[in-house]
C-alpha cells in the first residue's frame, strides 16, 4: 500500500473513531498548591493492577528536585487500609509506583509525599475509577 493510500486510511479511520463509544483510558489528576504541583496518571484507571506516574513540580511549574515520594491511596467509606508504597524515580524524570490495587470501583482519596532536601511536600486529592 502506498503511502498516500496509507496517510488517506489514516485519517479515515480517524473520522469514523470519533463516532465510536469512547474507550476507558488513563486517568489524569492534577494537584496544586502554592508551592507544590503534582501531575498524576494512572493507568490503565480501571479495578485491578494499575501504574502511577507522578511529574513533581514547584509552585512555578518548574521541576521539583525530590529525594523520595511515597503514594498512599485508600477508599473512603470502606473500612480498607490504605495501600501505600514507595515510588522510584526513573530515567523519564518521573517518579513510577506500579502494580498498585484497585479493588473496586469508587471514589479513592491519593495522598503523595515529596521529600526535598529542606521540606517535605504532601497534596491530596479524590479520583474515580469507574465500574467496569
Amino acid at each position: 500500500m502506498s503511502w498516500t493510500r496509507r496517510a488517506r486510511c489514516a485519517a479515515a479511520l480517524g473520522m469514523f473513531a470519533g463516532a465510536l463509544p469512547a474507550a476507558a483510558g488513563p486517568l489524569a489528576i492534577h494537584i496544586h498548591s502554592e508551592q507544590a504541583m503534582f501531575q498524576v496518571l494512572v493507568s490503565p484507571g480501571t479495578v485491578g493492577s494499575d501504574d502511577f506516574v507522578l511529574q513533581l513540580m514547584s509552585g512555578d511549574g518548574s521541576p521539583l528536585q525530590v529525594r523520595e515520594a511515597t503514594l498512599a491511596l485508600s477508599l473512603p467509606g470502606q473500612g480498607a487500609e490504605p495501600v501505600t508504597r514507595k515510588a522510584t524515580l526513573g530515567a523519564d524524570g518521573y517518579w513510577h509506583v506500579g502494580e498498585v490495587p484497585i479493588t473496586s470501583p469508587g471514589r479513592w482519596h491519593v495522598r503523595i509525599e515529596a521529600v526535598t532536601v529542606f521540606r517535605k511536600i504532601t497534596l491530596e486529592d479524590d479520583f474515580e475509577v469507574p465500574a467496569p
